[in-house]
């Protein structure tokens, strides 16, 4: 969906009952969008970040980065922010990140990346 000059895109997490929102644009548009969605003022729209994964409790994980990535480093700030998301999946799921549960947290996170950037 495009919303003035961003890019959303929401990627339902398979067997998860879980979203995340994926961002690309402008900063500052972009993290107005944040605190819309998060009914929240207290947003912090003045920092500049290269990528970040936005969390309330109760809403959905957001992350935003400027644009689709093309190179290695954009695609590591990615991948960063992806595990971010996954982190606060698994909480709301109240999975532990163990051994144990480094296999699912793997493919989460494979998942994520690759529905994210369609």
């Amino acid at each position: 969906m495009e919303w003035k000059g961003i890019t959303e895109k929401t990627v339902y997490m398979g067997a998860f009952d879980f979203s995340v929102i994926v961002l690309f644009g402008n900063q500052r548009t972009s993290l107005a969008y944040v605190s819309w969605k998060f009914e929240d003022k207290e947003t912090d729209l003045e920092s500049n970040y290269r990528g970040k994964c936005f969390f309330k409790q109760g809403y959905i994980p957001i992350i935003w980065i400027p644009k689709k990535p093309r190179t290695n480093r954009e695609y590591a700030i990615y991948a960063h922010e992806c595990l971010h998301a996954i982190w606060h999946m698994f909480e709301w799921a109240n999975i532990p990140i163990t051994r144990d549960t480094e296999e699912v947290m793997a493919h989460s996170m494979a998942h994520l990346i690759a529905n994210g950037l369609k």
